[in-house]
C-alpha cells in the first residue's frame, strides 16, 4: 500500500469531481472543474438565504453580509494555516489583478528612478498595471528573460540593486511551469531593500507554500485553479512588517476600527462615529469582493485539503507530471518545461515542433472522435516557451496522461 493518502483512495476523491466521468480534465492551470464539496457548500449558502436569512440582525447570523459572517473569519485563519502565516496577515481577495491594483496604485508611493523587476514568463496581469506606474512616475521596468524556459536566479540578481522597489514573479509561471525557489528570490530582493510580489495563482493548491520559510512579503492566489475552490475566493497575504510601515490610500468604513458598527446609535454622526484607523491586521486592505457563498465553497475546500493532505498533493501531482514528461518524450514531443523535480510540477507545456500540428492536436482533444472522452487542455506560448499545457493534478491518473499519448501519436 502506498504511502500517499491519494494513492489509497483516489477512486473516492475522483468522486467529488463528476465530470471526471466525462471528460479527460488536464487544465487545472486554466480552471478547475467544481467540486462536490464545495458545491453542498454553496448550496447550504443559498438555503439559508432562501429561509430569510440574510436581513440585517443584531448580531451576526449564519447567513448575513458577508463580512459579518463568522466564515469571514474561518476562511482566514484556515487560509492562514494553508500557508503558514499569521490569520491577522492574510485576507480574503479573488483574482491577483484586482488586489495588485490597490497594492501598486495605493499602497506605495512612486519616485522617477525607482526600478521593478519581472520577468519574460510573468502572466501579464501585473505587468499590465506596471506598465501604467512606469508611464505616471517613471519607474523603469526591468525584465530578466527566460533561458530555455527558466529564469536563472544570476540573471535575476543582475537586475536588482539599491533604487529597485519590488521584485514581481509568478511563483510558478503560467506558460511553461517553472517554479521558483522563492526563499532565494527573497534572498537576492531583501539584500537591497526591495520588497517581493509572489503571484501563487499557479503554485498554490499544487505544491506547499510557507510564507515565513521563504520570507515572501506579499502573496496573491485565486482558489479556482489548482487550489479547486470556487470562483470568487482567494487569498491576500501580507508580512506583518511590511503592512505596519504602508499607509495605503484605501479605506473601507466596514474595516474601520470602531466598537461595532455605530448605525443604531442615536448620536451616529458620518463624521464623527467614524474618526478611526482602519483595524490593525490584513482586513484594512479588504476589498470585500467574497461573497457569502464563494466563503462557503472556500472553507469546505480548505477543509477537503485537510484531509487528503497537502503533503500528498504535491507528491503526487509532481509524480504524475514526471510521467507526462516520461511519456511525451517517449513519443517524440519537445517538452518544454524544466525536467527538474525541484524547478516544475504538473505544470507541463510541450510541442510536436510544428504551431498547426499543435493546433490540431488541441482542437482534436475537445472533438477526439466517436466514443471517446474529450480531453481539456490548454495552448499558451510566451517568451518564446509553449505550446500545449498539460496539468496533472492530484486526481489525475497515469490513464489519464496514456489517454492523452495514444491520442497525440495518432496525430505526430
Amino acid at each position: 500500500m502506498s504511502k500517499n493518502y491519494i494513492d489509497n483512495h483516489i477512486e473516492d476523491i475522483r468522486s467529488e469531481f463528476k465530470l471526471l466521468q466525462h471528460w479527460v480534465y488536464l487544465n487545472a492551470a486554466d480552471q478547475m472543474i467544481p467540486g462536490k464539496y464545495w458545491l453542498d457548500a454553496v448550496r447550504d449558502f443559498y438555503n439559508f438565504v432562501e429561509y430569510g436569512r440574510m436581513e440585517d440582525i443584531p448580531v451576526a447570523d449564519i447567513a448575513t453580509h458577508p463580512f459579518l459572517l463568522s466564515a469571514f473569519s474561518e476562511s482566514i485563519e484556515r487560509s492562514a494555516r494553508f500557508i503558514n502565516a499569521d490569520p491577522d496577515e492574510v485576507t480574503n481577495t479573488y483574482r491577483p489583478a484586482i488586489t495588485a491594483n490597490l497594492i501598486l496604485y495605493n499602497m506605495f508611493d512612486w519616485f522617477e528612478g525607482d526600478n521593478v523587476v519581472i520577468t519574460d514568463l510573468s502572466y501579464p496581469a501585473i505587468p499590465y498595471i506596471l506598465q501604467d506606474i512606469s508611464r505616471r512616475y517613471g519607474v523603469e521596468l526591468r525584465i530578466a528573460r527566460n533561458v530555455d524556459g527558466e529564469i536563472l536566479m544570476e540573471d535575476l540578481e543582475k537586475l536588482v540593486d539599491d533604487k529597485t522597489r519590488m521584485v514581481c514573479v509568478d511563483r510558478t509561471t503560467a506558460f511553461c511551469g517553472f517554479t521558483f525557489d522563492m526563499k532565494e528570490v527573497c534572498r537576492i530582493a531583501h539584500e537591497h531593500g526591495a520588497l517581493v510580489l509572489d503571484d501563487a495563482m499557479q503554485s498554490l493548491g499544487a505544491i506547499q507554500i510557507d510564507v515565513k520559510d521563504d520570507d515572501v512579503d506579499i502573496l496573491l492566489s485565486g482558489t479556482y485553479k489548482w487550489q479547486c475552490g470556487p470562483e470568487g475566493a482567494g487569498i491576500f497575504y501580507i508580512k506583518r512588517s511590511v503592512m505596519d510601515s504602508i499607509d495605503a490610500r484605501y479605506r473601507n468604513y466596514i474595516w474601520a476600527d470602531v466598537p461595532g458598527v455605530p448605525f443604531a446609535e442615536k448620536d451616529h454622526d458620518t463624521l464623527e462615529s467614524w474618526k478611526a484607523q482602519p483595524v490593525n491586521n490584513a482586513n484594512q486592505f479588504s476589498q470585500d469582493v467574497t461573497i457569502g457563498p464563494a466563503l462557503f465553497g472556500w472553507i469546505a475546500t480548505l477543509k477537503f485539503y485537510d484531509k487528503i493532505g497537502m503533503n500528498n498533493v504535491e507528491e503526487r501531482v509532481k509524480r504524475l507530471g514526471g510521467y507526462a514528461i516520461d511519456r511525451l518524450q517517449e513519443i517524440g514531443c519537445n517538452v518544454t518545461s524544466p525536467t527538474d523535480p525541484a524547478k516544475r510540477h504538473g505544470l507541463i507545456t510541450y510541442t510536436t515542433g510544428d504551431y498547426d500540428k499543435d493546433t490540431a492536436f488541441f482542437n482534436r482533444c475537445y472533438a477526439p472522435g466517436r466514443c471517446m472522452r474529450p480531453i481539456r487542455i490548454s495552448m499558451r506560448a510566451l517568451g518564446g516557451i509553449g505550446n500545449l499545457r498539460v496539468s496533472t493534478h492530484f486526481f489525475n491518473t497515469e490513464e489519464d496522461i496514456d489517454y492523452l499519448i495514444d491520442l497525440q501519436k495518432q496525430m505526430l
